[in-house]
């Protein structure tokens, strides 16, 4: 069932499926909860789920007199705040403990919900993300992104999301890359914005992984071009419990390029994190 709530001057909106343990599943930039439709259909037969969208995300609009992006001398949402939003979220929901699953910028927010509220997480999931701060070399290309979004957000969207796929993928999966590029229109250009500057200015979450006190399941693409695997592996090995799902064949989109695969790995890890 879709609701909404509040976070501050943020309306929230988010999907709560189910019942049973609580598995948070956070989608990532230029996206939306939409994209987890058919893990929310199938997941939601054994476990309660709840699928937030980030502030000014989706259908989310930023509130009035925001304009997204520090570099336009505007606004950033930071990763703290989208994890306070998923926090309203599970508030609204009734839910004290949760694992919790971010893909791409949502592993991001996972990372940062994971250190304001440790104690609600019982296990974490970086789908295709990264607990490293970017490089100097990656916030230019982050403030070029600022500027083309500026310039022409249809144009930055349909150059970037056929990237997301495996460039193998992309020609079979023309439905799904479409589909992405469909549900990126519906976020606002200074929901772009603000989330771009979020992500450039976040700190180096490292930290997070080495202190956790629940497991981590790691899934990565082989060939994924914004997240490349070397940037994660050495990061595998800092939680006290680590697993890790290699996925050949798969760029950044592994629900859809290994749907089965990747959906299967998510529910054992529920079966391992939670109770039921």
């Amino acid at each position: 069932m879709e609701r909404e709530t509040r976070y501050r001057d943020f309306k929230v909106r988010y999907r709560e499926e189910g019942t049973g343990d609580t598995l948070v599943l956070v989608h990532g930039f230029c996206e939306s909860l939409d994209i987890w439709d058919e893990f929310i259909k199938i997941l939601s037969q054994r476990y309660h789920v709840v699928a937030p969208e980030l502030l000014g995300q989706g259908k989310n609009e930023l509130p009035p007199g925001i304009q997204g992006g520090e570099a336009a001398g505007g606004y950033a949402v930071t990763m703290e705040m989208f994890a306070e939003g998923v926090n309203e979220v599970l508030k609204a929901c009734r839910v004290e403990q949760c694992t919790i699953v971010g893909h791409s910028m949502g592993g991001y927010t996972a990372l940062a919900f994971a250190e304001l509220f440790p104690e609600k997480v019982k296990g974490l999931c970086l789908f295709h993300s990264s607990a490293l701060a970017d490089t100097e070399e990656k916030k230019a290309d982050r403030n070029k992104a600022i500027e083309a979004v500026k310039k022409d957000q249809s144009a930055f969207l349909a150059g970037l999301v056929p990237r997301m796929f495996a460039p193998s993928n992309v020609g079979r999966m023309k439905g799904e890359v479409e589909r992405i590029l469909s549900i990126a229109k519906n976020t606002s250009q200074n929901g772009l914005i603000a989330a771009l500057a979020g992500m450039r200015d976040r700190i180096d979450r490292q930290h997070v992984l080495e202190r956790i006190d629940c497991p981590v399941l790691f899934i990565i693409g082989k060939d994924d071009l914004m997240i490349p695997p070397e940037r994660v592996l050495s990061q595998i090995v800092k939680p006290g419990h680590s697993e890790v799902l290699m996925l050949n064949r798969v760029g950044h989109m592994g629900f859809y390029e290994a749907k089965e695969t990747t959906l299967f790995a998510v529910e054992k890890f529920m079966e391992e994190t939670g109770t039921a």
